[in-house]
């Protein structure tokens, strides 16, 4: 079977009754992962959200930068008085969770929980935005998330750490 062209990854939304559900296409990744971060922040600031609902039966897989963009998401949710869930996850994916510690701190399902979205496709989020600082920035703080839910994680990702501080140093000059 062929793997889907990474270039397909993509970010739909809807808001219904209160609830914003995303679905991810293809992989949750570092590319998509400044635009999820972003969009939830402002949607969430505007507009009166009680739960995310994050639907992961077309992703294909998930990278580290990823995982920890969605468990900083749901700490600020959380103190926000809103909820992130995650659905339809593949055993692949939530065995991605687990290893970095992700599964204890946002609430999953293998199923849809009863979220319906009736079908409807929902806006495709512009994933190509991002500037490389805002890549870099993102992959940072979402593997300093992962060292704050799992200290088994600090070093597993200790260097890529060192390498993303480095590169938005560079970045920032």
């Amino acid at each position: 079977m062929l793997e889907p062209d990474q270039s397909a990854d993509d970010l739909q939304a809807a808001i219904i009754d209160e609830k914003l559900f995303i679905r991810v296409i293809g992989r949750g990744s570092f590319k998509v992962s400044a635009t999820l971060k972003q969009f939830i922040a402002d949607i969430s600031d505007k507009q009166p959200i009680s739960l995310v609902v994050i639907d992961l039966a077309e992703c294909i897989g998930m990278d580290s930068t990823f995982m920890g963009v969605l468990a900083g998401l749901s700490g600020r949710l959380k103190q926000k008085g809103q909820s992130l869930e995650l659905i339809n996850l593949s055993e692949k994916n939530k065995n991605l969770l687990a290893t970095l510690g992700i599964d204890r701190v946002i609430t999953h399902y293998s199923h849809s929980h009863g979220h319906q979205i009736s079908g409807q496709k929902g806006q495709s989020l512009q994933t190509g935005e991002a500037t490389k600082k805002d890549l870099a920035e993102t992959a940072l703080q979402a593997h300093e998330n992962l060292v704050h839910i799992c200290e088994e994680n600090r070093q597993r990702f200790k260097r890529v750490i060192e390498y993303l501080k480095a590169d938005v140093d560079r970045l920032n000059l």
